[in-house]
């Protein structure tokens, strides 16, 4: 009897040594899951503050890495910071240097800066910064955006962060599913399938355009620079409605963070009075 018990145990640790092997190869193999074509994904840093030496000044600076996760090589890639001055009735645009290709696969890193100095304003003012990426691929021009203001820095409710800092960055989805509800007029949405990259990172804004027949959705995320947290990575899901009514009978192109879907109108998607 006590050595069956002792079998017993031992089956016990054997099978809980097993499950906690499988946990780490999925963990690890979960990120190696590529996206088809190029997608570039970024981390970027924001600070507004006063500027060097001149009280009257201040200064935003953008410090951000990124890197492609797709499976194709971004070719001709160029970056634009665009600072985007409300208060000053300003649209300032800075490129960013880099060697021009950016290798798949998460095959290098790249980092880059950017600062834009303006006379400060009383009450204080955000300026509101868009990283644009833009390269070549399977002969088309491909665009990705990542839209940031600088007020967010400033808040102390978005998590455990002890310098008030964040990074920014655009979600990795590895795949997209469309729903399409039996409605009229038809009622579309996109289902996100993707992971954040550990636990302090969280899913931010979601912005969506629409271009000829191709609807842009962009979702970003938000993690607090100097927060300790788990490097396991966490899986989610988010629905996206899209604006779809008024639109002509045709196909659709639907690209969310650099993953394509499509859907088909069979009629024009409207009322007719």
């Amino acid at each position: 009897m006590k050595n069956m018990i002792n079998v017993s145990k031992r089956n016990l640790i054997i099978i809980a040594l097993l499950a906690v092997f499988a946990v780490i190869v999925l963990a690890w193999l979960a990120p190696l899951q590529r996206t088809a074509g190029a997608h570039i994904v970024s981390n970027v840093y924001i600070s507004q503050g006063g500027a060097e030496n001149n009280s009257g000044l201040e200064s935003v600076k953008v410090h951000g890495t990124f890197w492609n996760e797709g499976d194709t090589i971004a070719k001709n890639l160029s970056a634009t910071v665009i600072f985007t001055d409300i208060a000053h009735n300003k649209v300032v645009r800075k490129n960013v240097i880099m060697g021009g290709d950016l290798l798949s696969n998460k095959g290098v890193v790249m980092e880059f800066d950017s600062e834009y100095v303006r006379e400060r304003t009383i009450p204080k003012t955000v300026v509101n910064v868009t990283i644009q990426f833009d390269w070549i691929e399977n002969g088309q021009i491909k665009t990705t955006k990542t839209i940031i203001s600088s007020d967010i820095s400033d808040s102390s409710e978005n998590g455990n962060n002890n310098t008030g800092k964040f990074f920014y960055g655009n979600a990795t989805v590895e795949s997209i599913e469309m729903m399409v509800l039996e409605s009229f007029p038809v009622q579309i949405k996109v289902k996100a399938i993707g992971y954040l990259p550990d636990g302090c990172t969280k899913i931010g804004e979601i912005t969506k355009e629409k271009k000829d027949n191709t609807f842009l959705v962009h979702i970003k995320t938000v993690r607090p620079a100097a927060a300790f947290c788990t490097e396991a990575i966490v899986p989610f899901q988010e629905v996206i409605p899209l604006d779809v009514y008024g639109l002509k009978a045709g196909n659709y192109t639907v690209d969310v963070n650099g993953v394509n879907g499509t859907f088909k109108l069979e009629t024009d998607n409207t009322i007719k009075g």
